[in-house]
């Protein structure tokens, strides 16, 4: 099978090479996916990147969000068929080899029903990014009637958030630091998009809640905005943190603080519980034909290094997605 992989950290343009690998076979309890397109996260560009950090394999085959078509299934395996169309995630957590390939075999928890309607390239943005925001928006529990605040609106895992927050029945107040990212916030359904440099962007926040403050605020910075985010959060509400910082702590406000019993939520999706991830990934297939997916490109795999140098810069522009016909 055609696959890219890296040996060594570093640039992309250094590390990454396109060439033949073994196909793998499903094994017991296990899934085979031809797949059709393969989905990169930061998590992939970063690991990559690390040309410090010995890698985890000896090769590695990136990413772990996927989309194709089921080859074969292993014994013990059901619910499946083959030739079923099929999403999957975690591809390549714990394993040396992701979706980056023209074939995975996979747990069959790790890989799920492709809704119809959706392309195997919308289907490979459903993994991180998607449960990631659904787990930040619902982590709570429900919003509807409540009101969920999203900056970085225009991102990757800040677009689905928008849009299943409103699906949830919240009213959704996004912010970006652009007028084209914010233009895309409004697209997305948010019902007031506010810019995020505005000195007062704190006083409008309060304003537009009656002074009551944000109900739950879906937070990529914790570190870098946690004064912020504490100023603004309702008595009772929460934060949801996802991104990584280059700042390493957090320093939250004990005393006095205006908002008390606040919930702060560190969203990993990786290692969340069995249960969790069922109910995440039920509710990202059950909104997911109706949902928009921002793709920024699509590229060849055999121009996987260019995919990751794209991925990498395409920050607020959407999902970088490699083809695999």
């Amino acid at each position: 099978m055609l696959a890219g992989w890296y040996e060594r950290g570093g640039l992309a343009h250094e590390v990454i090479q396109i060439g033949d690998m073994p196909t793998p076979e499903a094994g017991p309890g296990e899934i085979l996916v031809r797949v059709h397109a393969s989905g990169i996260n930061p998590s992939d560009y970063k690991r990559r990147g690390n040309a410090k950090a010995p890698t985890e394999f000896p090769r590695v085959v990136p990413h772990s969000d996927g989309a194709g078509v089921i080859a074969a299934i292993g014994v013990g395996v059901e619910g499946f068929a083959v030739g079923d169309r099929v999403w999957v995630y975690h591809a390549q957590w714990g394993r040396a080899c992701g979706t980056a390939a023209e074939y995975v075999a996979l747990p069959a928890a790790l890989v799920r029903p492709l809704p119809d309607g959706l392309t195997f390239e919308q289907g490979a943005c459903l993994g991180i990014p998607a449960m990631t925001a659904h787990r930040c928006v619902f982590g709570g529990g429900p919003v509807e009637g409540k009101t969920v605040y999203v900056p970085a609106a225009a991102g990757r895992v800040g677009a689905y958030a928008i849009q299943f927050a409103k699906r949830g029945g919240a009213r959704v107040i996004a912010s970006a630091g652009d007028k084209a990212k914010r233009d895309v916030a409004a697209a997305l359904g948010a019902d007031l998009v506010l810019d995020r440099a505005d000195p007062d962007l704190a006083r409008r926040l309060m304003d537009e809640t009656n002074g009551r403050g944000v109900d739950r605020i879906v937070e990529i910075d914790l570190p870098g905005n946690i004064k912020f985010d504490e100023s603004v959060v309702a008595d009772g509400g929460g934060i949801a943190v996802y991104g990584a910082s280059p700042q390493p702590a957090a320093v939250l406000t004990l005393s006095p603080r205006r908002a008390r019993n606040l919930d702060v939520q560190v969203v990993f999706v990786y290692t969340l519980a069995p249960a969790i991830v069922e109910a995440t990934c039920r509710g990202v297939g059950e909104a997911a034909a109706a949902l928009t997916h921002r793709i920024a490109g699509v590229f060849p795999l055999r121009d996987m290094a260019a995919a990751h140098e794209a991925a990498e810069t395409s920050s607020g522009s959407g999902h970088i997605v490699v083809a695999i016909p």
